[in-house]
């Protein structure tokens, strides 16, 4: 979902040399004292994209089965590791290792730097505020299709090209580059693993799972952004569904939202209204495009319904849940969790 936190990142310039060069000297502005156990830590840059990225791996405190580990792949890993982490060994069954994918935003201060888009002359020391800005930065670049000029509003949200459209790439990243990394790390299990992504990380868990279904055995979309480029996700739903039928392909699938969710993408009226006039307009034009688009909610429980309606093999699955009470941001604990006893749990 649109946002005010979300769009203000976007809307600065990239920071000065002597800014960065400052930020990339310090270290974090928080201390870390506190260990996970039985964790992996793997830093990579992307031969693919150039991007660097940061392995969160958490590795089950049991002895693994003879065909190896499950695995969930956590989208927006800095964010979600301990949580996905904890939620893990809670499973009844052989618990998966847990790997979130990240950029070390809370530990790499050089990377913040390179994506934090602070303004010309900004000298202050990182903080929060830069790490929420290199996120959303890194998210639309990794985890977005390309945007037709129509349907960017380029205006108001001062995106570019550049700025988003990098999902196939990243997918690429996971398939080619992480996988056989953490395959080097631990013994898993190839057959059994998973990929979870919320909000516009859900758009891309829809995107491997419409373009490569033998990816993963298990996809888990929370809230996913379907109305993304005006659903351009689902111009591939049909092919899928086809692959599906004819037996080619059977994976499992669980879309999930919070129930008290917006069904909406747009910002707020309040943030509208407290735009410039110009921008305003724009803004004004674009909801009413988007009008047209599938809801967070009412999109999901569509798409949910004739996935489930898709005659398929005798693995083949697909559900959804909506979780009552819950907000876009708050169901992230539920979904998770759902997701991997869906995944795991026999």
């Amino acid at each position: 979902m649109i946002t005010r936190a979300l769009l203000a990142p976007l809307l600065c310039l990239m920071m000065t040399a002597p800014a960065q060069a400052q930020a990339e000297a310090a270290g974090p502005p928080w201390p870390a004292e506190v260990s996970l156990p039985s964790t992996r830590h793997i830093q990579f840059v992307s031969a693919i994209n150039g991007e660097s990225y940061t392995l969160y791996i958490r590795v089950p405190l049991t002895p693994p089965p003879p065909e190896g580990y499950p695995v969930i792949y956590v989208l927006d890993g800095d964010m979600q590791f301990g949580m996905a982490s904890d939620i893990s060994m809670t499973i009844a069954g052989p618990p998966p290792v847990v790997v979130a994918i990240g950029h070390g935003l809370f530990e790499d201060m050089g990377v913040v730097a390179r994506y934090a888009r602070r303004a010309p002359g900004d000298t202050r020391p990182m903080g929060l505020a830069d790490i929420g800005g290199a996120l959303n930065s890194l998210r639309f670049r990794n985890l977005t299709l390309p945007v037709d000029e129509a349907h960017r509003a380029p205006d108001w949200t001062g995106l570019t090209p550049a700025d988003a459209g990098g999902l196939d790439q990243f997918l690429k990243v996971i398939e080619t580059e992480i996988k056989p990394r953490v395959a080097g790390t631990v013994p898993v299990n190839r057959a059994d693993q998973a990929m979870f992504g919320h909000s516009i990380a859900g758009l891309a868990v829809l995107r491997a799972l419409f373009t490569e279904p033998e990816a993963f055995r298990t996809f888990i979309a929370a809230s996913p952004s379907i109305w993304w480029d005006a659903d351009a996700v689902l111009e591939d739903e049909k092919a899928f569904g086809e692959a599906v039928e004819s037996g080619k392909v059977s994976p499992r699938v669980l879309l999930t939202v919070g129930a008290d969710e917006p069904d909406s993408p747009n910002p707020p009226q309040a943030f509208i209204d407290s735009l410039p006039a110009d921008r305003a307009a724009g803004l004004r034009t674009y909801v009413a495009m988007a009008s047209q688009w599938s809801g967070m909610v009412s999109g999901s429980r569509a798409l949910a319904t004739r996935l489930a309606q898709v005659k398929g093999g005798a693995e083949y699955q697909a559900r959804f849940v909506a979780f009552e009470g819950e907000s876009h941001a708050s169901v992230l604990p539920a979904a998770l969790g759902r997701g991997m006893r869906f995944a795991f749990e026999r």
